[in-house]
């Protein structure tokens, strides 16, 4: 489906909306990591559940980071969370190499969690700006 809209000059460069997807997936994995630290520490969530909170994290994280590069972006929606969900994942490889000596422990669930949090953000998200005012079709008497 073709759609004729003027260009606003509003979109970001590729990389750049990119770079911002990543900040704040990182961003949103920090958060969900603290608050979790902060529920372990007060004894609302067991230590056995920590798991599902990080999953629940990675996944929040990648839609979000994802929903951002889409909003700066504005355009190949579905390339552009791929390409989300593959920076936000590389991110977490290094940081695993970088702080925890190259200890790669369930790298396929992770993956899997980023992947489907970005493609999810590709179904969904991103699509706020279509609709309202139809164009009207005039027909040209000749």
């Amino acid at each position: 489906m073709v759609v004729n809209q003027k260009p606003t000059g509003r979109a970001t460069s590729m990389p750049a909306g990119l770079l911002f997807g990543a900040v704040v997936s990182m961003g949103m994995t920090l958060l969900a990591v603290s608050l979790i630290a902060k529920l372990v520490s007060s004894e609302y969530m067991k230590e056995t559940q920590i798991g599902y909170g990080i999953m629940v994290a990675l996944l929040a994280a990648a839609f979000v980071g994802a929903l951002a590069a889409i909003g700066r972006i504005k355009r190949r929606r579905l390339m552009v969370c791929a390409l989300s969900g593959l920076i936000y994942y590389l991110i977490l490889l290094s940081i695993t190499a970088l702080f925890f000596g190259g200890q790669y422990e369930a790298v396929g669930v992770t993956g899997i969690l980023v992947l489907g949090g970005s493609l999810l953000a590709a179904m969904t998200g991103g699509r706020s700006n279509r609709g309202g005012k139809r164009k009207k079709i005039r027909i040209a008497n000749r």
